[in-house]
């Protein structure tokens, strides 16, 4: 199965902490989740608000009664409409090819099509195929062709059993962060608030220096916590959020193949931290 896998040290026994992942997509949060639901836990909220959900590395991952997944990429909310209303028959298009090399790279090279039982679920099928398939995990260009592709679709089919069950739980949003924030804001809201990255082109929506302002004064003034994620060497967020909360330093398995580099994550939230250290 398709895991990216953290550490927690108790009593010096090191026990595995198992992050669910089903797609490729740029920006993914798994290695900082233990971070985000220790402020989560410590805000005292009933209910999660994943705003820029993506590939939901988040929340398949955070511990809440109540998640709310957004994100108003309309081909992610598709995707996740169908694994929460129409699973059977998506797993069943998705593990046929999980099962079969040769019809995987048929499907890839488009020499044969999906017939499934709805428009629907053939629209979300492509749509998981591409962020599976595509470089980078951004659903529009396509990666070398090697086996490496077809194991990477296998793990991520293996997991859409669990995040299926997840998914079911979860309400499903397809809205702008400002509207969504009105209709969600409260006192027993968290907000976790992952935008994309300045300078980049890699999504759909792009963020532009106005809705980063923007932004800044949402969190202003809501009546809800939150916490919000930055590279730290950006400079933008710092212009405009000011000095984060505290920064964490990760590993970063992005680069080039064998080569770990690390990258600063910076953390902004109005949760009161607890004595010591985030």
């Amino acid at each position: 199965m398709r895991y990216f896998i953290s550490y927690i040290i108790i009593k010096h026994t090191v026990l595995p902490v198992i992050m669910l992942r089903i797609m490729k997509y740029p920006g993914s949060k798994t290695s900082v989740v233990e971070d985000i639901q220790r402020i989560y836990d410590q805000s005292g909220c009933n209910v999660f608000v994943d705003v820029f959900g993506g590939s939901g590395s988040v929340a398949l991952n955070i511990h809440s009664r109540n998640i709310v997944y957004n994100d108003l990429n309309r081909d992610l909310y598709i995707l996740f409409t169908a694994l929460k209303t129409h699973f059977p028959s998506f797993y069943r298009a998705a593990n046929a090819l999980a099962m079969d090399r040769q019809l995987f790279f048929d499907y890839y090279d488009g020499r044969i099509v999906m017939d499934n039982e709805a428009p629907e679920v053939e629209k979300a099928f492509s749509i998981f195929f591409n962020f599976n398939a595509g470089f980078g995990g951004m659903g529009e260009t396509y990666g070398k062709k090697d086996k490496s592709l077809y194991g990477t679709y296998r793990k991520n089919v293996s997991n859409l059993i669990k995040a299926s069950h997840l998914i079911g739980k979860m309400k499903l949003e397809n809205m702008d962060f400002r509207v969504l924030i009105e209709k969600y804001d409260s006192t027993d809201t968290f907000f976790y608030i992952d935008p994309p990255y300045p300078g980049k082109n890699w999504y759909v929506h792009n963020f532009t220096a106005d809705d980063f302002m923007e932004l800044g004064r949402e969190v202003m003034v809501i009546k809800g916590k939150y916490a919000m994620n930055f590279n730290a060497p950006d400079a933008l967020p710092v212009r405009v959020f000011g000095k984060p909360s505290f920064v964490r330093e990760e590993e970063n398995h992005n680069g080039k193949p064998g080569k770990t580099e690390s990258r600063k994550i910076a953390f902004y939230t109005n949760v009161m931290k607890p004595s010591g250290k985030w």
